[in-house]
Order: C-alpha cells, then structure tokens, then sequence
C-alpha cells in the first residue's frame, strides 16, 4: 500500500526515497497516455528494496514506450522548459520529484513540484534557496516514443543490421582502420618494385636502408592498427550479442502457451540456437569480408595506373567467380533445408529422452532408443554430407580461377613487356602481380561467403519462425489493472483446443462469490483444467463472456491477472536454487519470516526443518532429491507466498501422502481465509466442505450445488462418491442424515 508523503522535498521519508522513482515515472508517462504498474515494473525487473539507479529507470522508460534521457540543469533553466515539462528531479537522498510546472507570475518564481506518492496530485511550491538545498541539479527528461522500437520490429537480417548500426562509431573506427590497414598493403609491392627497378639496377645501398626503415614503420603501424581493429570488433560483437540475447529471450517468454504445447522443446530450443550462427555470420564472416573488401578501393585504382591491361584481366577473372558464386546459390540453399530438418528430428528426439529417461530406464528401453538416435544421426550426417560435398564444387571451381589471377598476370604481364610496353617492367610486374593477389582475396572470401549465407539465413529463418510468432495477448501496458476481488463468471463460455474434434468447454455459466471455496470435479476431459485455464488468461480464443469482478478478462492485463492468481498444479515444476528461493520465486523481497509462515500454511515446515541445511537446501535438477509429495508442498507455499485473491488448486494433493494431505485440508479453512479458492479433485472427500461443488460432464455443467444436495440430486457424483467410498452402501436405507454423517468422517 502506498503511503501518502509530503510533496515537501525536504521531508522526503526514508519510505519515499525508496519508492519514488517508479511513482514519478507512472505519474509522467500517464502524462503521455501511458499506463505503468508500479507493481508491474517491480516484478518484470526484479527491483527489491531501494531506489533504482538512472540506468535502470532509463531501461525501463525505454521498455515501456517512452524515450528518457538525463541531464544537468540549474534554476535558471528551469523557467525554460515549457513544453518538456513534467521533468523529474533526482534529489540528494535517492527519492524523485516530478516538476510540473514553473510560476513567475506575480510573487518569486517558484518550482511547481509534485509528490509521486502522493494521492491527491498535490503540488507544492519550491523556490531556489529550498530546491538547492536538497537538489543537484539532476533532472530526467521524458517523452513517447512514437516509432516503432526494436522489440516491435520482427527478426530478420534487417533488423540484426539495425543493431549493428546502433554501434556505429565502433564500426566506422573499425572501417577506418581497415581503410589505413589496405594503404599499408599498398607499401610492400611498392617496395619490391623500387627494389627491383632502382635498387638493384642501379646498386643504391642508402635506397635500400631508407625502404627497410619504411617498412619496420609499416610494420609497426599495421600491427597497431590490426590489434585496434580486432579490439574494436570485439566490443562491438560482445554489445549486439546482449541486444540479440535479450530480444530472444523477451520474444521467446510472450509466446502463448499452446505454441509451447504444440512445439516440441528440442526444435523451439534448436531454432533460437541458430541466433549464434546468424550473429557469427553478421559480425563474424561477413564482417570480415566487407573490411577486406574495403581494400579493393585503394587496390583496384592503384592496378588500373600499373597497367590498364592487366587490371581488366584481374576483373574479368573476378567476374567469372562471382558469376559461379551465383550458380550455386539455390542448389545450397535446399540442401541446406535438408540440412535443418534432419537437425530438427535429431535434437527433437535428444530432448525427448532426456526429460522421459526415468521412463527410457524403467521400460528397459535403451537399446531401442539408441537404434531410433543412431537412425536420426544417419539422416543428419547424410544431410550435412552432401551438402559439403556441394558446397566443395564451387571451391574446387574457384581455386584454379584464384591461381590464373597470379599466374596470368605474369605471363599476360610478361608478353606485354616483350611486345614493347614500357610501363611494364620487372618491378612492376612483380608488384601488380601481389597487388592482383591481395585483390583477389575478396572474390574468394566471397565465393566462401555463399555456403555460410545459405546457412545464415535459413537461420534466420528457423528463428523467425519461433520470434516472429503472434505473442500472447493482453501481455501489453494497456490492460486495465482493476482491484481483484474474486467475483468470477462464466457466461456461456464455448472453447476448442487446437485440432480438437470435440469442444473442451460447451456453453458453460457459473457464478463465483467472493471468498468463497468452489469445488471442481468430474471425469477425465470433462474440462476442470481448462476452466482454469481459461481463468488465467492462457487461451483468449474463447466464446462467451468471463468476467473478474465485472471486468471482461480480455481487457484485463494478463501481469495483474496472474499476480493475483496463485495457482498449484498437479506437476510442479521447482527451479535449480535453495527452497527459500523457490518459495520467493514470485515475491523476491519476502523475509525469511513470511516463507516460514507459507511453509507452515502449505505442511511443508515439518519436512524442510529436518533437513540439514533447512530453507537452505539446494534443489537439484529435476528436484531429484525431493519426493513428489515435499515438491507438492512448497509449490503451494510458493503460491502462498504472494497472498493471491484468488487461489487454484488443481489436483494439488494427489501426490501427497495421507499425513500431508491431511495437514494442508486442516490448513485449507486458514488458506481460504480472505480470498476465493478453487479447487480441482478427483477425490471428492477432499471437496465435501467446499460452499459449492461445480460437476462438470463432457464440457458441460452437469450440476452446481453443496455436497449433500448433490448427493440427493446428481447422479454422476452420487455415482463416483459411492465409487470412492464403498464401505458405504448407496441403498435406500440410507437417510440424509446417514449420508451427512458419512461425509463428514
């Protein structure tokens, strides 16, 4: 709960410099019609306790919409703002003040400053002498971004170019550089040729000693330049790498649920892998090549004032690899798809063993398993084989073509020298003949290119296809953010799973008071789970109306929803760290206290305090070294943890024994306590004291009623109840009275 503070900047509270920061950046973006949760902003970013640095809250302007900057003002610029205005002000003590306006208008000039915390929207006038004694000067511009940012943008080369250029100065230095560095590649051939032509023709001894000193000059700057040049790219690589790492994975995490289910994990997490081989690409090969390339702009002049001739037979030569290198495009390109589907089934089939191993191993399905591998193994080597041996043609066709460059040059340089040119001779043959060389380079590295692009863009491709993919909706900063209360409705709710033949849900309506504990229970594929599902906002493609506290769930914004929802599954999944850290995985800044208090609540202290290293013990992988019933229960302290209005249990206790069943249905009264509670169970012994018990029947509403009404009145649960209890006769003899003392054993 925010807690109201003066607008006085110097009684700024302890409680305030804490806090401010994300108030004041609400206050200003809902100043250019945007929407931010405090709340919000704390768990997306993982903010405990203390104010968030400048950086921090520019990153967060920046991911929200908005376009934020600092800067240094005094007083007297503060009169000039205008239009820039509300500005925030960064005092001494951490804590923020929104500047909203300056008045000069009769009396002093005075700061118009306002509260964030503030409930009111009160402003308080400040003048200089109050400002400067708490302020510094520094102020946080901010304003919206109306272009389309980055993780807007979809995958592609273009965009992977576009984080490039945004380190453009590195890469203009590093352009530079290889500008410099294709001058130097200019000195040694020259040399030769003054060697050739003037030193040994005429014997000059002090030449000799005055181009040996040019080079060891050469040689030293390109050294210099060459290191720069490699230390430049480096930077450059490590910050496109934690852009593209970043934009992954923000992608990656929105995607709807069913994409998830419908993708098998070995081929979502082999496709974002082939983000590597796209950035190598881009900063990598064609990087390098492009830097080479540049030297063609110093080289190519320099061949035509050598020898005319000879430089369109270096051009005509690079022409026909170039003209190969286009040839050889397509037939790469599809055996390179070849290439990705069997990769496809390889990885897909690798990630499936190793999450169903315990099942490989209990089925004594080994030798199976490695004859399905060894299949998969064939197809990928076979793929990748053929497409080396294709790609090995163009190489092959190009080396000869790279050698006549060197080779033709002498002999075609040769016969004009004979033949009577006199801007041939011997030290200009030699020298064209290594500049011609170090000109081809580029043309080879090219031709070398074509293999590595095909599979950099069927890279992009395969990442593409998993980025660019529809995120989940309502996961965006316009959703309202209403109090959640736990009023809850369905009303004629119709929903299919993808590929379905019959609907999951079909014309549902219930009603859901407040603070009440409803019961869900029916067959297998009567729907429980996915009402649930479509409670958390999993699926939106849904017909009819569901209603949190009278607000249509499809406007609500799917981040408040879910925080407010605390759900136990009847498989939970427990993250590599402590239990304490499992247990705060929603609320990072819970005290040890509070995660005790949860534990309790959910029967998992008794265990956790036998252990030797207690709230400190280290869950492995796969969390290998607790029983299914100790996972259970911190899943339901996890869940406990962030006191959610609204609690789901879904088949929470089914893997739990006797004794800690019993424990958490003793704890239910308290758990309930304050919110509304549903809870999904094929063991109706565990819904009897539930204020409603929903019987759901081929994804319809069977009935809706109290235990023993549903006794009396609904066959279905009168059936699976005698079914699960058949110590007790379902005769005629048997009362309401009978029936309710039953129960309640």
């Amino acid at each position: 709960m925010q807690s109201k503070t003066s607008a006085d900047p110097q009684n700024a509270s302890p409680e305030a410099a804490r806090t401010t920061s994300l108030h004041a950046l609400a206050v200003v973006a809902r100043h250019h019609g945007l929407h931010l949760s405090v709340e919000q902003l704390q768990r997306d970013y993982a903010l405990e306790a203390g104010e968030p640095s400048n950086r921090l809250l520019l990153k967060i302007a920046e991911d929200n919409g908005l376009t934020a900057r600092t800067t240094k003002l005094r007083w007297k610029h503060l009169s000039r703002l205008d239009k820039a205005l509300p500005v925030l002000l960064r005092l001494r003590d951490g804590s923020t003040m929104v500047l909203v306006a300056f008045r000069e208008d009769g009396g002093a000039p005075a700061a118009m400053l306002q509260d964030p915390l503030s409930t009111d929207q009160a402003c308080v006038a400040v003048d200089e002498l109050r400002l400067s004694s708490v302020w510094d000067g520094e102020a946080i511009f901010i304003k919206r971004r109306h272009r389309i940012s980055d993780d807007e943008q979809p995958f592609g080369f273009g965009w992977l170019l576009s984080q490039i250029l945004k380190e453009r100065r590195i890469f203009r230095d590093v352009c530079l550089s290889a500008l410099v560095l294709s001058l130097f590649a200019l000195v040694p051939p020259l040399v030769y040729m003054v060697i050739v032509d003037r030193v040994l023709v005429h014997q000059r001894m002090s030449t000799l000693y005055v181009l040996l000193a040019s080079l060891a000059f050469v040689l030293v700057f390109d050294t210099l330049f060459g290191y720069m040049r490699r230390y430049l790219v480096a930077i450059g690589t490590a910050k496109v790498d934690a852009r593209i790492s970043r934009y992954i994975f923000d992608r990656m995490i929105g995607l709807p649920i069913d994409f998830f289910e419908r993708q098998p994990t070995g081929v979502i997490s082999y496709k974002l892998n082939e983000v590597w081989r796209i950035r190598n690409f881009m900063t990598g090969q064609l990087l390098g090549t492009l830097l080479d390339s540049l030297t063609l702009i110093v080289l190519i002049p320099a061949m035509f004032i050598m020898s005319p001739p000879l430089a369109f037979l270096v051009l005509g030569v690079a022409f026909l690899m170039c003209l190969v290198v286009v040839i050889y495009i397509g037939p790469l390109a599809r055996a390179y798809g070849k290439v990705v589907q069997a990769e496809h089934r390889k990885g897909s089939f690798l990630i499936e063993v190793l999450h169903g191993m315990r099942t490989v191993k209990s089925l004594a399905l080994e030798g199976r398993k490695r004859m399905d591998w060894d299949a998969r193994v064939a197809d990928a080597v076979r793929a990748n084989t053929n497409m080396q041996l294709l790609a090995n043609q163009p190489q092959t066709i190009l080396q000869p073509l790279e050698k006549s460059i060197y080779a033709g040059t002498l002999v075609v340089g040769s016969y004009l020298a004979l033949s009577g040119d006199a801007s041939v001779n011997p030290g200009t043959l030699v020298a064209f003949s290594m500049i011609a060389s170090r000109a081809a380079s580029p043309f080879v590295q090219i031709a070398g290119l074509m293999q590595q692009f095909q599979e950099a863009r069927g890279a992009v491709l395969q990442v593409g296809s998993v980025v660019n993919h529809a995120p989940e909706q309502g996961l965006g900063k316009q959703g309202v953010r209403p109090t959640i209360k736990g009023d809850i409705s369905f009303s004629d709710i119709r929903f299919r799973y993808q590929g379905a033949q019959s609907p999951a849900l079909d014309g549902i309506s219930f009603a859901i008071e407040p603070g009440t504990v409803v019961g869900i229970m029916g067959r297998s594929g009567s729907g429980k789970t996915t009402v649930t599902r479509l409670l958390q906002g999993l699926h939106q493609n849904y017909d009819g109306l569901i209603k949190i506290d009278g607000v249509d769930l499809r406007e609500i914004d799917l981040n408040h929803l879910r925080s407010n929802l605390g759900v136990v599954l009847q498989d939970n999944f427990l993250f590599n760290g402590t239990i304490r850290e499992n247990i705060m995985a929603a609320n990072r800044s819970a005290t040890l206290e509070e995660v005790m208090r949860a534990a309790r609540l959910a029967g998992a202290e008794e265990f956790i305090e036998r252990l030797p290293r207690g709230y400190e013990t280290m869950i492995e992988e796969g969390s290998a070294n607790l029983s299914g019933g100790q996972r259970q229960r911190i899943a339901i302290a996890r869940a406990l943890l962030v006191d959610p209005t609204v609690l789901i249990l879904d088949e929470a206790t089914s893997a739990l024994d006797p004794d800690s069943e019993a424990i958490i249905n003793n704890n239910l009264t308290r758990i309930a306590q304050g919110r509304t509670m549903i809870v999904i169970s094929h063991r109706l012994a565990s819904l009897v004291n539930c204020d409603q018990i929903m019987v759901l029947e081929r994804g319809k509403l069977y009935d809706m009623g109290k235990h023993d009404e549903l006794l009396q009145r609904c066959d279905v649960y009168r059936h699976l109840w005698f079914q699960q209890n058949r110590h007790l006769s379902p005769g005629p003899s048997h009362d309401r009275a009978s029936l309710t003392t039953a129960a309640s054993s």
